[in-house]
């Protein structure tokens, strides 16, 4: 039986919508009308039936089991009151993708499942880029973790401030290609370096750093899996902390003007390799920025909706193949940020630095991962009761609520539009301890690893209560 359907748009993107679906025989969708707001809108094959706020009425009138929401630069607030209709209705619901997303073949689905961005109810915060030019327009900028989900959104943000030349510095050749092929369309004023490089390779750094110089350092490159890391512990000290060194280090020798981390929640008060290692990371930063011309800073924020590594793909994936959906415990929550708002907070934050600040993102109220679930469920078009929840234990260092502050770091001060800054100052000499342990960690047994780099950092993994 064909699912009645409404389009919400009249644009090109609602005739995308409407031609992909008409072509596709697999598709089961009988589109009964559209709604828009600009009376001149009029698909030729399909009627306008109201405007947007006629929504309600029209899925009870029009006996609609699924809407498709087609006009990609929608207000975020009218996106939200949409979407809670068609929670409230049980809609099976999908969102048109940005159409130059779908031009570039960036995302391979014409119709999108709803995700947890699409009803973050808060509106992003946007970058000045005329500001941001004025920074980085004669400048070369280096990004490592290039083809990552952050590192490559820094980049596009960036190429919309048209600096002299990019450095896209990444250890998976695919990802860089990637990220590479896809810069190149986006202007023609600013030159493109792809390089392969290992951060753990000081070798391979210094020839680069001597190659281009850059000006300005985003490191974005991180090992972030909690489970993995758990599990490698040297990988993990190797790649966050000694990786960060080394390029604090050789940014220091080539004078770099600006020097940019990127950090996570679970950085403070860890409990985790994971965080430890990023806590350490950060704390090199730091101690880098005492002694250095350098402007060496911090960016720390939480949960990236739609990064690699996101669980919201899981749980979508879940209830639409009817399996159990797999939470680690019901109080769960996190602080929710979305790709793009991050990596132009991250930017921001570099615009401002003076030096040795760690940066914390506003992400607004944590939020209950069970109501992430529900409201997904809600918008598949299923009832909550006939979706399993199985709760499968907090897995080791896990917390059930991540904290964004370390207790010695002035939490309280805002200094520009969602962006507060702490100002932890670690002693001189804890560079000298912490580059002892990367000298010597390959030799030590890996509960001896962990013990040394929870001790540096001033955390006992041993005793920490979840």
């Amino acid at each position: 039986m064909l699912k009645r359907t409404l389009i919400i748009g009249g644009g090109e993107a609602a005739q995308y919508v409407f031609h992909t679906i008409a072509k596709d025989e697999t598709m089961n969708y009988q589109i009964i009308g559209i709604l828009d707001d600009s009376p001149e809108v009029q698909l030729r094959e399909v009627t306008r039936l109201g405007v947007l706020s006629e929504l309600e009425e029209t899925i009870i009138n029009e006996s609609i089991t699924s809407v498709f929401l087609a006009i990609p630069s929608l207000e975020i607030c009218k996106r939200k009151h949409i979407l809670e209709i068609c929670q409230k209705y049980k809609m099976e619901t999908k969102v048109l993708p940005k159409l130059q997303d779908i031009h570039s073949k960036k995302d391979k689905l014409t119709l999108r499942a709803v995700s947890y961005q699409d009803i973050i109810d808060r509106a992003e915060f946007e970058l000045d880029y005329l500001m941001v030019e004025q920074e980085v327009a004669n400048k070369t900028i280096l990004i490592t973790g290039a083809g990552g989900s952050i590192g490559s959104e820094i980049t596009r943000q960036l190429m919309n401030a048209h600096p002299k030349k990019l450095v896209l510095l990444g250890h998976g050749e695919a990802s860089i290609y990637e990220i590479h092929r896809e810069l190149q369309k986006m202007n023609h004023q600013t030159e493109l370096i792809p390089c392969i490089a290992d951060i753990q390779n000081e070798q391979r750094l210094a020839e680069i750093f001597s190659e281009h110089s850059p000006d300005i350092v985003y490191h974005a490159a991180a090992h972030k899996h909690v489970p993995l890391m758990e599990k490698n512990i040297t990988e993990a000290i190797a790649n966050n902390a000694k990786g960060t060194c080394n390029l604090a280090s050789i940014s220091h020798t080539h004078d770099v003007e600006k020097f940019v981390m990127i950090s996570t929640d679970k950085a403070v008060k860890p409990t985790t390799v994971m965080g430890a290692s990023k806590r350490m990371a950060e704390k090199i930063v730091q101690l880098f920025n005492q002694k250095s011309k350098t402007l060496f800073c911090v960016v720390r924020f939480g949960n990236v909706l739609g990064s690699s590594g996101s669980v919201v793909p899981l749980f979508y994936e879940q209830i639409c193949n009817d399996e159990p959906v797999t939470l680690t415990h019901p109080d769960m929550e996190r602080y929710f940020m979305t790709i793009p708002e991050a990596s132009k907070l991250v930017i921001q934050a570099s615009m401002i630095t003076n030096g040795g600040e760690i940066f914390v993102l506003d992400m607004g109220e944590p939020i209950k991962i069970m109501d992430v679930i529900y409201k997904l469920i809600d918008l598949t078009g299923k009832d909550r009761e006939s979706v399993q929840i199985d709760f499968i234990g907090i897995r080791q260092g896990e917390k059930v609520r991540e904290e964004l502050f370390e207790s010695d770091e002035k939490a309280h001060t805002q200094i520009f539009e969602k962006i507060l800054v702490g100002e932890g100052h670690p002693s001189p000499s804890e560079l000298q301890n912490i580059q002892a342990l990367l000298g010597s960690y390959m030799d030590m047994t890996d509960e001896r690893r962990k013990e040394r780099l929870f001790e540096l950092i001033e955390a006992d993994w041993r005793y920490t209560k979840i």
